[in-house]
This record gives C-alpha cells, structure tokens and sequence, in this order.
C-alpha cells in the first residue's frame, strides 16, 4: 500500500506507522538546517586561522549571496515538491519525471545565470560589502566568489533530488545525500583542502563536496528509474 503525503487530514487522524512515515520524510531538511550552522562555524574557524578576521568578513560575504541562491533552489523544489507528490500517488511516475526534467532544466538555467553574474560582476558585488576599501578583504572575497559558487548547479541538483526522493517517500537516499554534503564530506574536505591549498582549497571544499554528492545522487535515481522501468 502506498502513502503519499497529500493526506489533508489532522496528525492526530494519521495512523501512527504513517505517522513516523512523515516524520522521517521531513528528515533530510532538519538535517541540512542544522548541519549549515555547523559548517559555518567550520568554515569560520579555518579561514581565521588562515587569514584572520579579514578572512571572514570575506566568507561572509560569500556566506550572505550563498542563502540568497540556496533560497531560489529551495523555491524550485518546493514549488514543484506538491506536483511530484501527487502524480506519485496517483501512480504516474513518466509525470514525475518530467516534472524533475523541467524543475532541472530551471535550475541549470538559473545557476548558469547566476555564476555568470558573479564572475562578472564579483569586484562590484564585495565592494557593496566592503565600504571601507579593504584591498585585502576585496582580494580574498573576489576570488572566494568565483571559486566557491562553481557548485551552483551541484547545489541545486542536490537541493531538487532530495525534495524528489522526499516526495515519492523513498526517505533513505534523501538523507544519506543531506548528511553528506551537510557533515560527512563537506568538514573533512574543508580541513583537507585548506592545508594542501590554504584559502584556494577552503573555497574549492564546498564545489567539490557538492559535486560528489550530485554524482552519487545521479546515480541513485538513476538505478532506482531503471528499477521501476523493469517491473
């Protein structure tokens, strides 16, 4: 019997076997509210032993613009989520395949744009951070800048593939890629990194980790379509 989260009824009405169905669906996203603060903190202490307080202002810069696009990633997946829950239910899964086809081909698009923006315009993007002319500040943020979002697109296939899996209730692989790129990975690359690179690495910590979690999520759905496809 499938359960699909378009139940509109009251907690107290869901059986409680359905009940720990939901909670652990809404799992991957605690996780990567709470793993992000411990990242930063990370992040915080690496880069302040490495170029001290300047340093961090720079990753804060960074930091700032990183919400602003997880938030438009967040929007994709959450407005397509409801659509991919509903044609699971009904058992119609060529239509939840192209609706995470379209929700990617929006993402690309939008990451695209952004990193382009960024590349671009990343001296006059930390001057609106920077108003007191700090060339070392500039320096720092402007090549953390181009450096740390060539994850973009990594970020926000990882972001919409959780939200798939989440959605046709397959809650395990949802996690493992939240855990991942939240602790696992991300931390022991940062350390890595920064004492092979310095500031070079610490920048690359966050494409690479996204890049590796995307590929093994790729590869996840990818076994599971073909899964389906046999029976």
């Amino acid at each position: 019997m499938q359960y699909h989260l378009q139940d509109n009824l009251p907690l107290h009405h869901i059986p409680i076997r359905k009940r720990h169905i939901h909670i652990s669906l809404v799992c991957s996203s605690l996780i990567a509210q709470l793993s992000s603060g411990i990242v930063m903190i990370t992040f915080n202490a690496i880069i302040l032993s490495l170029e001290g307080n300047t340093g961090v202002a720079a990753y804060g810069v960074i930091a700032n613009i990183s919400l602003v696009i997880v938030a438009v990633y967040t929007g994709i997946a959450q407005g397509v989520q409801p659509l991919i829950s509903s044609f699971y239910g009904k058992g119609d899964r060529q239509q939840v395949r192209t609706l995470l086809k379209y929700s990617t081909i929006t993402m690309l698009t939008v990451s695209c744009a952004a990193y382009l923006l960024i590349f671009i315009f990343a001296q006059p993007i930390t001057s609106i951070f920077n108003s007191e002319k700090n060339m070392d500040l500039q320096r720092i943020a402007v090549i953390g800048l181009k450096l740390y979002f060539i994850s973009t697109a990594f970020v926000g296939y990882n972001i919409i593939l959780a939200t798939l899996f989440t959605s046709i209730e397959n809650a395990l692989p949802a996690h493992i890629l939240s855990i991942l790129r939240g602790l696992i990975l991300i931390i022991p690359m940062a350390f890595l990194l920064s004492a092979i690179w310095g500031m070079t690495g610490v920048w690359l910590a966050y494409p690479i980790t996204e890049f590796i979690v995307a590929l093994l999520g790729f590869i996840v759905d990818k076994k599971q379509t073909e899964k389906i496809n046999e029976t």
